[in-house]
């Protein structure tokens, strides 16, 4: 462990801005630098950690794998400094640093970006590292501040915030229905065309009248592993899909996708949550994260009023 840390904050703004800027020459223009001056800075900096932190290509000067391990410590430490320094009187109390969050596709681009829009607009000086992936990524590996999560969250051992339930409804396409009929059982949907999620190989359905959920089985139509292309293939009348209420509301409301009847089931009702690593105090920008999506999610989303 480095009893004296061989850099300061005015070197790791220098780091931050060439990563952004991908250019020695732009990062020093923002610093009020010559080229010179930034490239002896940089120099002396990766002389003393023994580590060369970006690689000269064609035209850009990219993060080397060490600078890539390094670069997210970077960011949390002037995050830090910054909101030790708008906590003092005086401060303007505006977040700044980088905010790295990863959701699901289809909930980030149609749920969560107006929201982080509305963060940003808020302070200018915070800046968005939004991942959009169905896939559950490791946080701490990633350098991910948070993540979205629609999922259930047994053997969880990150700090959970529950947002939203996410409320599900089988449907379909007024056009299928009226070709191949509505089902009215278990017996009867397992004859119907079904739109899949990969890896998904029965619903689970609570019956009308509560009790243990049963297992629905599935004649697949289109497997995806995109819950937007089973909509659209919904919507298209290919066959029945189970969609989250954020995601079909608007076509419900309209007429152009039509429940199934409650004689089938419910599906097993899902939480959309916030989680996050649990060590250390959380920083100021996933604070008022937190308290911006509970102020739009809940108590009733918006998709449900």
């Amino acid at each position: 462990m480095l009893s004296n840390p061989p850099f300061d904050l005015p070197d790791l703004r220098l780091l931050q801005r060439i990563a952004q800027a991908g250019s020695l020459s732009a990062a020093a223009g923002a610093l009020g630098l010559t080229p010179a001056a930034a490239s002896r800075r940089l120099a002396v900096l990766e002389g003393r950690l023994g580590l060369r932190l970006f690689a000269r290509t064609t035209r850009r000067l990219r993060p080397t794998p060490e600078g890539e391990a390094f670069l997210p410590h970077v960011e949390r430490i002037l995050a830090a400094a910054a909101e030790a320094e708008a906590a003092l009187p005086g401060g303007s109390g505006a977040l700044s640093g980088t905010l790295r969050l990863t959701a699901p596709a289809t909930f980030g681009r149609k749920v969560l970006a107006p929201v982080l829009a509305e963060l940003l607009a808020a302070h200018p000086g915070l800046r968005l590292d939004l991942l959009l992936t169905d896939s559950q990524l490791d946080l701490v590996a990633t350098g991910c501040d948070a993540a979205v999560r629609i999922a259930p969250l047994s053997g969880q051992t990150l700090v959970a915030r529950r947002l939203a339930y996410n409320h599900r409804v089988l449907c379909a396409a007024p056009a299928y229905l009226a070709r191949c009929g509505t089902p009215h059982s278990l017996a009867e949907l397992a004859r119907h065309d079904a739109l899949v999620l990969h890896g998904v190989e029965a619903w689970m359905l609570v019956p009308e009248g509560g009790g243990p959920a049963r297992r629905a089985r599935l004649s697949p139509r289109v497997v995806s592993s995109s819950n937007e292309a089973l909509r659209e293939a919904c919507l298209a009348g290919l066959g029945i899909g189970l969609h989250s209420t954020w995601d079909v509301g608007e076509h419900l409301r309209r007429g152009e996708l039509v429940a199934l009847p409650p004689s089938l089931g419910q599906p097993e009702q899902l939480g959309i949550w916030l989680v996050f690593p649990g060590h250390g105090a959380a920083p100021a920008r996933l604070r008022a994260l937190t308290e911006l999506l509970v102020r739009h999610l809940g108590p009733v989303p918006p998709w449900e009023r």
